[in-house]
């Protein structure tokens, strides 16, 4: 028993395990062994354990709802948290919920208090902590985002707790402050607006429709890439002329990687145990048995073949781990 893990059960407790595989702690269920592992059940245990692992010096990766993440196939050498604090407040337009709270139940919640503004996330897996990390929610929608709601966030940072304010956490498409720091998100607060629930179910019901082509039922992390930002809408035009969405995607200020990747003729691909989606192109789903080299031989070459035939160099949303 090596002085790493024993220091961290002397900290943590017997909840410490070793070589857990995380495959099934991912929507991907891929993925090989947590050198070690612990589950938060708490803010007070997520605090204590990112301060443990900070004097330890000992790399480490928090997880929430296992979304947006490829795990390597050798697992990851370092400490993996899964957070489970799911503490949720409402009061008047106000929200304070914690990182481990799933999405679904803070959407039917808010909706339940007579709020609106959260619907876009409904069937967007995971947990509060991702969404904010990524900034989850729908490009086509005004105030589709989740970052448009927050009013501030809870971090860790080191030995110190951190508020910061909405403005600093630089929200953009599918971006936000964290991606670039090691800042670990806590909770976040929302100031949501007076909404009608017969309307907000109304809602609810066009967003799941909307997204009713999403292979769900699959194995998968989400959207594999994120779209492509249009800046020379000329450039565009001259590359796909006479296209009947090519308005839309202009007026939107951005191409769907799914579209890029359908009409590149990649539907169904296969590598291994890892396959382009039938329904959506820009969701890689797990058939069976794949492993994370399937599916960054597949994601290299759906980059590889919509670069060549378009000219577009696509950009992943997904999170490396391990690699």
């Amino acid at each position: 028993m090596s002085d790493i893990f024993t220091q961290l059960q002397e900290n943590l407790g017997s909840g410490v395990k070793t070589a857990e595989p995380l495959a099934g702690y991912t929507n991907f269920k891929i993925g090989g062994p947590a050198k070690y592992f612990f589950v938060a059940q708490s803010t007070k245990e997520l605090i204590k354990v990112i301060q443990v692992v900070d004097e330890l010096k000992l790399p480490f990766i928090v997880l929430g709802g296992g979304t947006n993440v490829l795990v390597a196939d050798a697992g990851f050498q370092g400490m993996v948290v899964i957070v489970k604090n799911n503490h949720l407040l409402i009061s008047g337009t106000k929200v304070m919920a914690e990182a481990g709270v799933n999405l679904g139940y803070l959407v039917q919640k808010t909706i339940d208090q007579g709020l609106t503004g959260f619907e876009p996330l409904v069937a967007v897996p995971g947990t509060v902590g991702g969404a904010v990390y990524g900034n989850a929610g729908l490009p086509q929608t005004p105030r589709g985002f989740i970052g448009e709601w927050v009013k501030k966030v809870d971090v860790c940072r080191g030995d110190k707790l951190v508020r910061l304010s909405k403005e600093e956490c630089n929200f953009g498409y599918r971006d936000s402050f964290f991606k670039h720091n090691n800042d670990i998100i806590l909770s976040a607060t929302f100031v949501l607006e007076k909404g009608n629930k017969e309307q907000s179910q109304e809602l609810i019901k066009k967003y799941a429709e909307a997204r009713k082509n999403q292979p769900y039922n699959m194995p998968s992390p989400g959207c594999i890439f994120t779209n492509f930002k249009i800046t020379e809408a000329e450039e565009v035009k001259a590359k796909f002329k006479n296209e009947k969405n090519l308005d839309e995607f202009i007026a939107r200020g951005q191409v769907p990687a799914s579209w890029l990747i359908d009409k590149a003729g990649l539907k169904s691909k296969t590598i291994g145990g890892a396959q382009v989606s039938e329904k959506h192109a820009n969701y890689i789903v797990n058939i069976g048995g794949a492993k994370a080299e399937d599916v960054v031989m597949l994601i290299s070459f759906i980059k590889q073949q919509v670069r060549d035939k378009f000219g577009i160099q696509l950009q992943e949303e997904v999170r490396y781990i391990g690699f």
